[in-house]
């Protein structure tokens, strides 16, 4: 099986069109300000399963008012509301500590859910896109060096 990271869907096209192995996996940054429902989309019409990374967008929007407030809402951690609204659509995660405690509560994600009114909050968020760095999915495979 073939993973590959940060293909966007033109990119995933251009594998087919060269007639290489579709791939299994497509490790994505996704987070609610970075949802990228077109690459979402493709993958699961085509059996691709998603691994998103930065789940916790780098901690940078961590104190969001909208997060805040469902956090509080939920008696959870900012942290876990991210988690959570990753596993409630499906994705498998990796949200990154190097605290033991952080780590627990990380884990702790799987024995509740948010809310449909409180999900739809979360998904408007990306409606004030952000993106931990640079977002390799828009290149083409010409500028990263391939014909």
């Amino acid at each position: 099986s073939l993973g590959v990271s940060n293909f966007g869907v033109h990119h995933l096209e251009a594998l087919v069109k060269l007639g290489l192995e579709k791939p299994s996996v497509n490790q994505i940054q996704i987070h609610p300000w970075h949802q990228n429902n077109d690459i979402v989309y493709y993958c699961r019409e085509n059996d691709i399963t998603i691994v998103g990374y930065s789940p916790l967008a780098k901690a940078k929007k961590i104190t969001d008012e909208t997060l805040v407030e469902i956090a509080q809402k939920l008696s959870k951690s900012p942290a876990q509301i991210l988690i959570r609204w990753s596993v409630q659509h499906g994705f498998i995660t990796i949200p990154k500590t190097s605290q033991v405690s952080r780590l627990e509560l990380n884990a702790d994600v799987f024995n509740w859910s948010i809310p449909d009114e409180d999900m739809k909050k979360l998904d408007a968020l990306s409606d004030q896109p952000w993106s931990c760095t640079w977002d390799p999915t828009k290149n083409s495979l010409e500028e990263a060096g391939f014909e």
